[in-house]
Parts: structure tokens; sequence; C-alpha cells
């Protein structure tokens, strides 16, 4: 049950929504902050701010509905009717970018590549808040039963109601992946100021690149936590990946392709870029060996998810390690 936070009159409003609208702030004050701390127009983020909520809102949803269309009674009430239903957060991602590219298209920045920067470290604090209000209703917690009492607690486990009137503590979910995306936020706000700073090799762009690991860094971590959902959302074509990890799974391969390309470019064809290309493969083998363990063995998932959270930080360094090479080393500073 969602609690409230405050009811007057005939309207009630609830603790989740009320962190989803922080989310949501704190996302643009702080996305406001850097781009106009970095010569961008605060009117591009105004524009930004409407834009990016309602295409969010709209796709979120479409998304939500063709993945669960058995919970609406007609497309068209899926998308006017919100008072019921749910929606996919990559929705969100989606109504985002397009926002950012037509501000651009609009002529109201010529940075576009810099307001998804300015945009990335907002992101992961905002995302992060949101996963924090599903502590507040049942979708926070994971299929993973804590059987052990000294664990049955936050941050790892979160009490749910059977249908018999028990209590038992499931996987903490979304408050585990709040966490690390603290981590995320804190990881970023650091690479954004260094990456102002630091040269490129070869006229490699310096914009784009916070806003890439960005994507790098959460698609790794939601592949695992998307994997300890019960409520995980599965196009009808395919009910083994989730949506999110097909999703996350093709963000991180098209990530490795632009920095391959980049340091091709740097640095001439090497050994390393195929030897990088065999460890991200390898990784990515190694999560998909280890999603089908956990799927079809339940009662793996002690060895399964530490082994694929590994997997995927391997994925993860092997695109750093590939944009590492469109990196101009650093001068060493002259002793005085």
């Amino acid at each position: 049950m969602n609690p409230i936070a405050y009811s007057f009159g005939g309207f009630d409003l609830y603790w989740s929504a009320l962190l989803i609208a922080l989310a949501a702030a704190v996302c643009f004050l702080i996305t406001g902050a850097l781009f106009t701390a970095h010569r961008g127009k605060a009117t591009a983020v105004w524009l930004l701010l409407p834009l990016a909520s309602l295409l969010s809102v709209l796709l979120s949803r479409l998304l939500h509905w063709y993945c669960h269309v058995e919970q609406y009674t007609s497309f068209w009430q899926a998308m006017t009717d919100y008072s019921s239903g749910g929606y996919v957060l990559t929705g969100a991602f989606l109504g985002t970018a397009l926002a950012v590219l037509l501000v651009g298209l609009l002529g109201f920045t010529g940075h576009v590549g810099r307001l998804f920067d300015c945009l990335a470290p907002g992101a992961a604090l905002g995302i992060a808040l949101i996963r924090l209000s599903a502590l507040f209703d049942d979708s926070c917690r994971g299929k993973m039963l804590v059987q052990t009492p000294a664990l049955q607690h936050l941050p790892l486990a979160a009490p749910v109601t059977t249908v018999d009137g028990g209590t038992e503590y499931r996987f903490a979910t979304f408050f585990v992946e709040f966490l690390v995306l603290l981590v995320v936020f804190f990881l970023l706000l650091r690479f954004f100021h260094e990456r102002r700073r630091a040269p490129m090799k070869a006229d490699q762009p310096r914009d784009g690149n916070v806003a890439l690991m960005f994507l790098t860094w959460y698609s790794t971590v939601e592949v695992v936590a998307d994997s300890t959902r019960y409520d995980s959302s599965f196009m009808p074509i395919n009910g083994f990946v989730s949506l999110v990890q097909v999703v996350c799974g093709l963000t991180l391969l098209a990530v490795l392709i632009v920095y391959t390309v980049r340091s091709v470019r740097a640095n001439g064809r090497s050994a390393r870029h195929g030897l990088l290309w065999l460890a991200f493969w390898l990784s990515v083998g190694g999560v998909g060996a280890l999603e089908y363990l956990v799927q079809r063995h339940g009662n793996w998932y002690l060895f399964c998810y530490p082994a694929m959270s590994l997997c995927s930080l391997g994925v993860a360094l092997s695109i750093w390690a590939m944009y590492k090479g469109v990196c101009a080393p650093r001068r060493r500073r002259r002793e005085e």
C-alpha cells in the first residue's frame, strides 16, 4: 500500500509522488546549474523541462502498454487514463533524448552534446530518487526471498504482505539500486569536471563523453537489477530477456562502437581493439549465461547475481578502456 504524505479535501498526496516530483526537480536544477556554468543558455533548460516531462510520460506509458497490454482495455485508455497502470523508465530516457534534440533543432543551443553531458549527473540522481520512491509500494521488492533473520532489513531486504496476511522479506531491488546510483551520481560529477579540462586525441570531441559514460554505468547496473525484479516488462515476442535488458545491451554495444570508431581514427587499428571487443563479448556471454541459470534455477541466485555483477562490470571496463584510448595523456606539472 502506498502511504499518504498529506490529505486535504478530496486530494491525497502520496510519498512516492513527492519523491518522483523531487527527482524531476533535482535533475533539472543540476542540469541548469552545470549548463549555465559552462556557457549554456538558461532558456534551453527551461524549454527542455516541459518537453522532456511530456515526452517522457507519453513514451513511458506507451512502452508499458506495449509490454502489459492485458492491463488496459484499449490503447486509448492507456494513453489518456493515468489513474491506473504503470510506466517503463526506458521511455523517460527516450523522451528526454528527443527533447534535447528538439531544443537543439529549434536553435536554443548549439551545444547539444554539452547539454547531454550536463543532464547526465542530474539524471543519475533523479533516477536514484525515483527508485527510492518505490520503497513506498511493492515494486521495491525483488523475487528473491531473504530468510536469514539478520539480513531481513534495509538495505538488503524489505517486508511484503502475503495473500494470507503474513509477512515475508524479499530483496530490496530498488533500494539497492538507489544506493548504487548515488555512487554513480558522485562519480559522474567528478568525471564531468575532469572531462571539461582533459585534452582529447586528434581533435576528438570533448562534449558527449559524460553522457556516454552515464549510459554505460547505468546500463550495467540496470541489467542486473532488472533481473532481480518480479515485475520486469517483457516484449510480447520475447519472454526470456526483459525490454530493459535488451535496451541496455544495445546501448552498451552502441557506446562501444562509438569509442571504437573514435579510437581507430585517433590511433589507427591495433590488436588492442580486438582484445577489448573480445573482453566485451566474453563479459556479455557471462551475463547471458548467468541470466539463463538464475531463471532455470531460482535457488542459485546467491552465486548467479554476484557473478553477473562481475561480468557486467567487465562490460563497463572494456568500454572504459576503449574510451581511454581517445584521451590524450596528461602532462605532468613541472616541479618548481
